[in-house]
C-alpha cells in the first residue's frame, strides 16, 4: 500500500529503487505498510489535531486512486484555518492551485467512465 502512495511523490523509479533499498536493508512488513497522515506529520502545539486527523482519514477515503489521495491530501496540508500565518494569501494560492489541479484530474478521469 505505501508503494502507491509515494508513487504519485516520488515516481515509479524512485520507489521501486526505494523498495529495493528497504529490502535490502531487511525492513519487516513492507507489504502491509500503509502511511499514516500521524507518521508523516505531527505537530503537537495544534489544539485541533485530534480533529484534524480524524478529517484526513476521512476524506482520504473519499480517493478513489493514489493521485486523488495526494491531491486531497495537499489540499487538507496546505489550509490554513488553523493557523496563525504570516503569509496567508501564499498558503491560500498553493491550496487553490492543488484544488485545482484536483478537480481537473477528478473531471478527465470520470468523463471516460460509463455513467
Amino acid at each position: 500500500m505505501w508503494r502507491e502512495q509515494f508513487i504519485p511523490l516520488m515516481g515509479l523509479e524512485e520507489v521501486n529503487k526505494l523498495d529495493r533499498k528497504l529490502k535490502s536493508l531487511n525492513v519487516a512488513d513492507l507489504d502491509d505498510l500503509q502511511v499514516q497522515y500521524s507518521l508523516m506529520f505531527t505537530h503537537p502545539s495544534l489544539p485541533d489535531t485530534k480533529q484534524l486527523e480524524e478529517a484526513v482519514k476521512e476524506v482520504g477515503g473519499w480517493a478513489q486512486d493514489a493521485c486523488e489521495y495526494v491531491l486531497l491530501s495537499l489540499v487538507l496540508l496546505f489550509c490554513p484555518d488553523m493557523l496563525d500565518l504570516m503569509e496567508r494569501r501564499r498558503v491560500e494560492e498553493i491550496q487553490l492551485k492543488f484544488a485545482t489541479l484536483l478537480q481537473k484530474y477528478v473531471n478527465q478521469r470520470h468523463q471516460t467512465e460509463p455513467s
